[in-house]
């Protein structure tokens, strides 16, 4: 079966995508995926099969991975125990291949990098050394989410209580060039979202025709790029109206809305609500 991509939206002032989940619910995305983002998944305990591409691999008491980027997969995550818990850590190429490679210090995570896109699982042993930090990450704020990540960065980069996954670096069923240019979307629109974005100027962003780029998208995310950018900007004005500095008007404009009713409508299709009864339900 040909995965669907997946686009990791980080949060506003943020580096990673920290999502956590209990027995009682699990993540949105259950069908078999791909994204170009970096993933470490935290599993507490329980027991369930984890498919990595063409792999199958049981576990009876949680597990702990970390998998590179445009590698196939599904959710990990199980319903076993009422107290298990599954922490998902995402993040960009540019976070750890362009931002932490200019320091020397970081050598060992360049090597946990490589080593990450055949597919690392980590012994039991880590896991339970790095349990308390996966299980506190997601209450913390962003700098010290931020900090306590180095930390496990560092850890499982000093580990040699782990394992790959692969043999080799999977090859993706779509071309390289495919890959590049569903990458060139999800960063311009996670950069431009506030801003007026268009069908017709993502495609001649990537030199398609409208009609090749629509047809190219839905190809490869299984769904039309108007109905993935509105899914998009309504994330992230529930981001923000979470945080309760703005006014409904302004995240409105802020998510590259200027029409109320428009906005309205996509938020409640997306979201299950209006923007107001969900601000009014966080104040």
């Amino acid at each position: 079966m040909k995965p669907m991509y997946e686009n990791i939206d980080v949060a506003v002032g943020t580096s990673l995508k920290i999502q956590t989940f209990t027995h009682t619910d699990s993540c949105e995305l259950t069908n078999w995926h791909i994204h170009p983002e970096y993933e470490i998944v935290y599993v507490k305990n329980g027991s369930g099969s984890l498919r990595i591409d063409s792999k199958t691999i049981p576990y009876d008491d949680g597990a702990l991975l970390m998998i590179g980027p445009n590698i196939p997969h599904s959710d990990f995550g199980n319903k076993d125990k009422n107290n298990n818990l599954e922490v998902v850590v995402q993040f960009g190429r540019e976070f750890l291949e362009d931002k932490l490679s200019v320091f020397p210090e970081f050598a060992k995570v360049r090597k946990l990098i490589l080593e990450s896109k055949k597919g690392i699982i980590f012994d039991q042993s880590v896991k339970e050394h790095v349990s308390t930090d996966f299980e506190t990450i997601g209450h913390e704020n962003p700098l010290r989410r931020l900090v306590v990540f180095m930390g496990i960065l560092d850890q499982l980069s000093s580990t040699k209580a782990c394992r790959t996954l692969l043999n080799q670096v999977p090859l993706n069923s779509n071309s390289l060039v495919d890959l590049h240019r569903l990458e060139t979307v999800f960063q311009y629109v996670n950069n431009h979202f506030a801003e007026s974005i268009s069908t017709q100027l993502i495609a001649s962003l990537l030199g398609l025709t409208t009609n090749s780029y629509c047809r190219f998208f839905k190809k490869m995310t299984g769904q039309s790029f108007i109905y993935f950018l509105n899914d998009f900007r309504t994330r992230k004005a529930v981001e923000l109206l979470d945080q309760r500095k703005f006014s409904v008007s302004e995240v409105m404009y802020y998510c590259g809305y200027n029409d109320p009713s428009y906005f309205t409508k996509q938020f409640k299709r997306h979201q299950g609500t209006t923007p107001s009864v969900y601000g009014a339900l966080t104040a």
